[in-house]
């Protein structure tokens, strides 16, 4: 018995030494992008097309309208597209200083300028978001109408009060 106790104890904790690896293995690629981007809010690693795809349609629709999570997945889709491996392309290490790079990051902010004008600055917000919600100004309709209909049954008595009605004077019968 006391022999069973050191080798049970290394398949243990040889075990929970590979549950981290498993764990990764058996967690779908497009989870694997979602919590990529949840740790700080860019893509950092990696991943096929296939697995952007699939992480863009199973993005939380919480997550999706009130993050970039899909403009970012989008944006990484875009780069995994253009870049072919190979080893005079400048997608290597050095991408940044190799031979026309330059040309191709100026490119690359025209192709993002004529897509997005005046993107980050005031000019970009329509007109028309600057005026009062269509539904807050729905609301103060109905709120007002409330009020008034809640309140007219007193300022009619009033009325009445201090303004009445003259009435005719009653009439004798005459037979």
């Amino acid at each position: 018995m006391p022999r069973l106790l050191p080798a049970a104890l290394a398949a243990a904790v040889s075990l929970l030494a590979a549950s981290p690896s498993i764990a990764h293995a058996e967690t779908p690629c497009a989870k694997r992008v979602i919590n990529d981007w949840t740790k700080d809010g860019q893509i950092n690693d990696h991943y096929s097309p296939r697995c952007l795809r699939q992480a863009y349609r199973s993005v939380p629709e919480d997550l999706g309208d009130y993050s970039s999570i899909k403009d970012d997945i989008t944006a990484a889709l875009t780069g995994s597209g253009a870049v072919q491996n190979g080893p005079n392309n400048g997608s290597g290490p050095n991408a940044t200083s190799g031979p026309g790079s330059k040309q191709r990051a100026k490119k690359a902010q025209r192709r993002a300028e004529s897509a997005v004008p005046k993107a980050g600055t005031q000019d970009s917000i329509p007109d028309s978001s600057r005026s009062i919600p269509l539904p807050l100004l729905i609301l103060a309709a109905i709120t007002l109408a409330a009020v008034l209909a809640a309140a007219s049954p007193p300022l009619i008595q009033r009325f009445r009060t201090r303004f009445p009605r003259g009435r005719p004077a009653p009439q004798a019968d005459r037979s």
